[in-house]
């Protein structure tokens, strides 16, 4: 749209005091009308079109081979290809040897990477674990994981481009992450593992080469820390585990290798210790009850209020607290449902202004309204309906399956988690892919 009429609001910025934002809104608001209602130009009738342009294969050159990787450096930097650190170079060789960590066809397309749409294939998506320095076995967890972000349903934009900062979560489930040496235990997000930190950092550069994100340009967040390699991580399935697989849960056979990816907010993450599983369990019912008044009473039609928004949510269970709740008890299903039930408001205990906003909340979803962080799924607004009657209970989560438990970790008793809104531009935020088409391991095959 290089025609794009602006209004640049002077002295606007997120999260004004409103006492503030509305003098501005209205010193602005007769050109924002002008800027809508004006007859279109010749030139925003039939504004100029790029024309695709062939891109063949770089040469790098130099006086020797130590100068080469330097210039190579330089041109991937330079033409935003790179996360900023070094590279292994992408010669045909180094892709056509990654290319053999999979059965699948290189020139497959597995779906399009927000926020510019390019093209996944297994190729493109080799290219990039090349240069994260990934081995090609690690290559169909890389492809699974981009599977799950270009889903239709998976709502990869918001990560790519909010203000926001927000990260993915990727985990990895089943027999394939022991024959692969991933971490899961002390550190995973940092450094020590060559699989967690390549599979982490190729997601990284086919979130930057194939979707074109870029610091300031579309990648919108300002301040955040966050790892080069998201937070990639195996979970723990030795026999400290004692539930069953994650990926289990979600529908698959014990004998399936998956990846999880699942948007999640840094500032968000929270860890819960106690000395039993029961002050643990104490401590994530309240979190998620203190954002009961934000959810109930902050909705407002047609205003995105993040702190509005109903919230997912991840939680790392060290395998000690896992036992402990198992010793209740507790299975994986049988726990979110439990925090999900403990979660939920009797409607006697509902203030006539939180009634008000759930009841508009629920009319807006039945209308279709509103963006989807907001909206209730069509399956779960009669729950919510049912909850607004005398003895009912309205809940602050969805769906129990907006609760992620997964065994993580070493010693001690703990609870890591993250929320993050359900997704605000499609319908989720989660989603888990088996991995197939492995050659070199004999899980994922």
């Amino acid at each position: 749209m290089p025609n794009q009429r602006h209004v640049i609001l002077a002295g606007y910025y997120w999260y004004i005091p409103p006492e503030e934002s509305k003098p501005i809104a209205e010193s602005h608001i007769d050109k924002i009308i002008t800027a809508l209602t004006s007859p279109l130009t010749p030139e925003e009738i039939n504004p100029p079109q790029e024309a695709k342009v062939a891109l063949p294969p770089i040469k790098i050159t130099a006086e020797n081979h130590a100068a080469a990787v330097e210039k190579c450096q330089k041109v991937f930097n330079d033409n935003r290809w790179s996360d900023g650190l070094a590279i292994i170079p992408p010669t045909r060789e180094a892709v056509d040897l990654m290319l053999t960590g999979t059965s699948r066809a290189p020139d497959e397309v597995i779906g399009t990477v927000k926020a510019k749409n390019g093209i996944a294939t297994i190729e493109r998506i080799a290219i990039n674990a090349v240069m994260a320095g990934a081995s090609p076995a690690y290559l169909p967890v890389i492809i699974a994981a981009m599977e799950g972000l270009t889903h239709p349903t998976f709502d990869l934009l918001h990560p790519q481009a909010s203000l926001g900062g927000f990260e993915l979560a990727i985990w990895v489930s089943g027999p394939i992450a022991k024959e692969l040496n991933m971490n899961y235990r002390d550190r995973l997000w940092t450094y020590g593992n060559r699989a967690n930190c390549s599979i982490g950092r190729a997601i990284i550069l086919c979130r930057i080469n194939l979707g074109h994100m870029w610091p300031g340009i579309n990648d919108m967040a300002r301040t955040r820390a966050v790892p080069f390699t998201n937070y990639t991580f195996a979970e723990n399935n030795t026999s400290a585990n004692p539930w069953k697989p994650y990926h289990v849960i979600q529908g698959f056979k014990p004998e399936d290798s998956c990846v999880s990816v699942s948007t999640v907010s840094p500032r968000t993450e929270t860890t819960y210790r106690g000395a039993t599983a029961k002050e643990l369990l104490d401590k994530v019912t309240k979190s998620i009850l203190a954002s009961r008044s934000s959810v109930f009473s902050l909705y407002k039609p047609g205003i995105a209020n993040p702190r509005a928004h109903p919230s997912k949510y991840v939680f790392m269970v060290s395998p000690e607290a896992a036992e402990d709740l198992a010793a209740l008890g507790y299975t994986q299903e049988s726990l979110r449902n439990f925090v999900y039930e403990a979660t939920s408001v009797r409607f006697e205990q509902l203030s006539p202004d939180e009634v008000s906003c759930i009841r508009s909340r629920i009319e807006q979803s039945i209308a279709g309204r509103g963006i989807f962080a907001d909206r209730l799924p069509s399956d779960r607004i009669p729950v919510w309906q049912q909850g607004l009657r005398p003895g009912g209970k309205v809940p602050i989560l969805v769906t129990p399956e907006d609760l992620h438990f997964v065994v993580v970790g070493a010693q001690g008793k703990s609870i890591t988690g993250w929320s993050y809104i359900r997704a605000p531009y499609t319908w989720s935020s989660h989603h888990t892919v088996k991995i197939e088409g492995a050659t070199l391991t004999k899980a994922g095959r």
